[in-house]
Parts: structure tokens; C-alpha cells; sequence
């Protein structure tokens, strides 16, 4: 167990994180920064476009329907008008659905946590939300839950120890939802704490089985998050001391010594974590085969390989990649959609046949393909503790039946904030997402979702970005029937 010294909660980090949040002014972030989190958001609901069909999703669209209640929150894409605890419920869920959210180097997955939270809030907030305020609170939001993760060093031990997982997720939904509902930094602070308390120790195990809580978990996420907002200003107390209280702070349940307490507050307000390593992702995979993925597919593009001829694909990745490599019988024998996304040999022979990896890759007939297994069997993979970077960096062979080689390392995959995707390549991710939509999408509609998003910190009402995610939903809100959820199903 790690050797943390105990603080008395009133002297945990997470006061000085919590005052980040309520105290951040939109001018106070770079305009860099801005630019970024503008394309995070239009990213994370391209993503929960394609996300509202798949899977569980429309199943659980039909479950909190069934719930009921106040008419508060818009659920996206959807419409319904719910509680916004069960439209924060339902949004989560979208926005992990289809593994294609952005993933921070230190910081795991950042903006599906808190944007579907922050769509929910927008029907609680009781005032109108500027783009401006969105903004603000999406990036101190991302902030805190980058820097819990990195200062847990989560990305390296999270997937090999199991433990305490993505446990940040809801934490960073409330804080980014506390700033929208303008809550005080003791607020937002019990908030945390309260999230906490629901959210300790989430296991890395649903990735391991290949299971949909590694999507469903964001739902539970973000319904604790508004809970928790809603019963502070009920007066419900909770812990404060998340990071080192006595005895439950979470840096005194780990099993690793390379944590770094001081990176949670470190330079808060001056240094933005966020803006040095987030990821956007190309493919529809866990972030943890995109290296391999990319160089794979530029190796056959640059040598106009053609797969029929490819007699072994050698890959070394990090450490932490090991969770899409290990166990092998699980790895080389994917039997379902999450069994698949989080399966670095099936990813791999994808990209050599296709050039990338995309959700038709997912459909039951490719997983089942012969071609595509036999491929497979021909992958080898090793974990190379030579390679620092988590997620980057991975080096790929091909070889040939004539003998020849080609081999690369792809530095950072494309969606890096050092090989960043631009407006146009984020425009056509949006248009291949929509083609997946539970209601279909017209052009001019997809349209107008970029333009908001460019357009965000100069928009006076942010709801307008909820409204162009119901499809013919900008004028009037719309309200659709649950009958609607058998064409989603269908």
C-alpha cells in the first residue's frame, strides 16, 4: 500500500480543486486551450450521435422512460424530457458507447464524463448558460479529472493492478455540472466528496470480461453526479478528504508507490494539464490499440500491401497495453462487440485489411470472419517496457510470404494535441457517426452542430447545442413517444 501522509479532510487537495472550479473565469483559460475543448465537445457529441443505437443504449433509453418523473432534461438525440439525474443516466451511456471518446495520456477518458452531465444540467440550471459558461465549466471540469488521474499514475496501473479504475468519472461530471448550476467552491466540494463516497473502487475488471458496464459505468456516473449537486442543496453532507483523509482517501488504497499528490494541485489556475496530452480518437477502439492500428494501416497504404500476402505482423506496445493483448484466449478469440473493441489482434488484422477501424468493423459477420481470424493468428504482440509513453510510440513489423519487411512507430496517432485532427477531419468523423444514429440526421442539421461548436464561446445560450442533437429539434422541442425505440432497436 502506498505510504501517503494523512491530512485532516479539511486540508485534502480537493479543497484547492474545488475552489479551481467555482473561482475559474473564461479568461483565465488560453485561448489555445478555448480552441481545444470547443473540439472536445463537438467530438464527444459526434460520438454520442453514433453511441445512441449501440449496443445497450436504446435499452436504456427505454428503461429511464420507463422511470419517469419531472419533465427537466432533454435526453440527447432522443428528446424525451426526464429527471435530470435519468437524462445524465442515459447521455453517459452514449458518449462511452462506441469506445471513440477522447482519452488523455495521464488522464484516461475526460470529456465523456462530464459532457453528458453538463447536458443534463443545462435543464436545471434555471438561468440561461452562455457558451462562454459551458466552456469554462467543461475545462475545469477536464482539469480536475486529469489531474486525479495523473497523480494516481492511473493509465500505467489501472489495467494491469485492476484497481481503483476509472473512479474519477463522476467527480469530473459534478464539477464541470457545479460551475453550470454556479455552486460555491464549499458546495462543489461536498459534491465531490459525496461522488466519492459512491465511486471508490471501480474495477478494471468489466474490461478484462469484455462486459458493457465499460459503457454503463459512465451512466451510473453521471446520475450520481446530478444527485449529488441536487442533494447538497439539500444539505446532505459528505467527506471531504477524497485524496488523503484519514483512513478512506483514495491515495491510501492503492498498491503502487509512484503516485505524485502534488500534481493535484500543482500550478492550478496557471498550468492546464488538459492541454498536453489529450486524444482524439481516429477509431473505434480502446485507446490502447490505436498506435498499433495506425501504423498498421500506413504501412499497408505507404507499400500497397495486400493482406492475403502478410505472413506475420510483429507489434510491441506499452505496459499498459497489455489489457488488449492478455489474457491470449480471450485476445485472439474475440466473441462479442467489447470483447472486439478491447482486442488489439483483432484491431490489427482489421487495419491491414481495411485500412483503419471503424463500427461496421463490429458488426457479428466481420467479427466472425475466417479471413479476418486467420489473420489474427498470424499477429504477435509484446509488452516492451522500453516504451515510456502509455499510449504512444508502438512499433509494428510486417512481413511478407516473399520475406520483406516494413516496419514502423507511429510517434503520436492522429487526434493527439501533437498531431491534432482538424475541424474538417473531426466534420467527417460527425458524418460517419451519424450514419449510426438511432434518428436519422439531415445534412443542414450536421451542419449546424459544427457551426455551434465552432462558434461556442461567442454563442448566449449553450441549450442550443442540445437542441441541434435532437434531429428536427431547433425550434420547438421535441418530444417524441417511447414508441420511437423500436426503430432504435431495429
Amino acid at each position: 500500500m502506498t505510504q501517503t501522509a494523512f491530512l485532516h479532510p479539511s486540508q485534502d487537495p480537493a479543497g484547492a480543486l474545488a475552489r479551481m472550479v467555482a473561482n475559474t473565469r473564461f479568461e483565465d483559460i488560453p485561448a489555445s486551450l478555448v480552441e481545444l475543448a470547443k473540439k472536445a465537445i463537438f467530438d464527444t457529441l459526434s460520438v454520442m450521435i453514433a453511441g445512441s443505437a449501440w449496443e445497450v443504449c436504446p435499452a436504456i433509453v427505454d428503461q429511464v422512460m420507463e422511470w419517469g418523473g419531472a419533465p427537466q432534461s432533454r435526453i440527447a438525440v432522443y428528446g424525451h424530457r426526464l429527471p435530470a439525474p435519468l437524462a445524465a443516466f442515459a447521455n453517459g451511456v452514449m458518449a462511452r458507447a462506441i469506445d471513440m471518446g477522447d482519452v488523455h495520456e495521464t488522464g484516461g477518458h475526460v470529456t465523456e464524463w462530464n459532457v453528458p452531465v453538463m447536458l443534463a444540467a443545462l435543464g436545471i440550471a434555471g438561468r440561461r448558460i452562455t457558451g462562454r459558461d459551458f466552456i469554462t465549466a467543461y475545462v475545469v471540469g477536464a482539469e480536475l479529472s486529469v489531474r486525479c488521474s495523473a497523480a494516481l499514475n492511473l493509465v500505467r496501473y489501472q489495467t494491469t493492478r485492476g484497481m481503483p479504475g476509472e473512479w474519477y468519472g463522476a467527480l469530473c461530471g459534478a464539477a464541470s455540472a457545479a460551475r453550470l448550476l454556479d455552486y460555491s467552491a464549499d458546495e462543489t466540494w461536498n459534491a465531490l466528496g459525496m461522488c466519492y463516497s459512491v465511486h471508490t473502487m471501480s474495477e478494471h475488471s468489466k474490461y478484462a470480461e469484455g462486459t458493457q458496464m465499460a459503457r454503463v459505468q459512465h451512466s451510473f456516473a453521471g446520475d450520481t453526479a446530478i444527485k449529488s449537486l441536487l442533494l447538497t442543496r439539500r444539505g446532505v453532507t459528505a467527506p471531504r478528504g477524497i485524496f488523503q483523509g484519514y483512513p478512506g482517501g483514495i491515495l491510501h488504497h492503492i498498491e503502487w508507490d509512484d503516485v505524485q499528490p502534488e500534481l493535484l494541485t500543482e500550478d492550478l489556475g496557471t498550468r492546464w494539464h488538459l492541454g498536453e496530452g489529450l486524444s482524439m480518437k481516429p477509431y473505434s477502439a480502446c485507446k490502447f490499440t490505436h498506435s498499433f492500428i495506425a501504423s498498421t494501416a500506413e504501412l499497408v497504404r505507404r507499400h500497397a500491401i495486400d493482406h492475403r500476402r502478410i505472413a506475420a505482423i510483429n507489434c510491441r506496445g506499452s505496459d499498459a497495453a497489455r489489457m488488449t493483448f492478455e489474457p491470449a484466449e480471450a485476445k485472439w478469440h474475440p466473441r462479442s462487440v467489447p470483447e472486439a473493441m478491447f482486442s488489439a489482434p483483432y484491431t490489427i488484422a482489421t487495419a491491414a485489411m481495411t485500412g483503419g477501424f471503424f463500427l461496421g468493423d463490429l458488426a457479428r459477420e466481420a467479427i466472425d470472419d475466417p479471413v479476418r481470424r486467420a489473420l489474427m493468428s498470424r499477429v504477435a504482440i509484446t509488452a516492451d517496457r522500453a516504451i515510456t509513453q502509455d499510449f504512444e510510440g508502438y512499433w509494428v513489423e510486417i512481413v511478407l510470404d516473399d520475406g520483406r519487411r516494413f516496419e514502423m512507430v507511429t510517434p503520436y496517432t492522429a487526434g493527439h494535441t501533437r498531431n491534432p485532427l482538424t475541424w474538417a477531419d473531426q466534420a467527417d468523423k460527425l458524418r460517419r457517426c451519424a450514419a449510426y444514429s438511432a434518428r436519422p440526421f439531415a445534412e443542414d442539421e450536421l451542419v449546424r452542430l459544427e457551426h455551434l461548436c465552432r462558434s461556442l464561446d461567442t454563442l448566449d445560450d449553450a441549450a442550443l447545442l442540445l437542441d441541434a442533437m435532437v434531429p428536427n429539434g431547433w425550434e420547438k422541442p421535441f418530444d417524441a413517444d417511447v414508441s420511437m425505440m423500436s426503430t432504435a432497436q431495429g
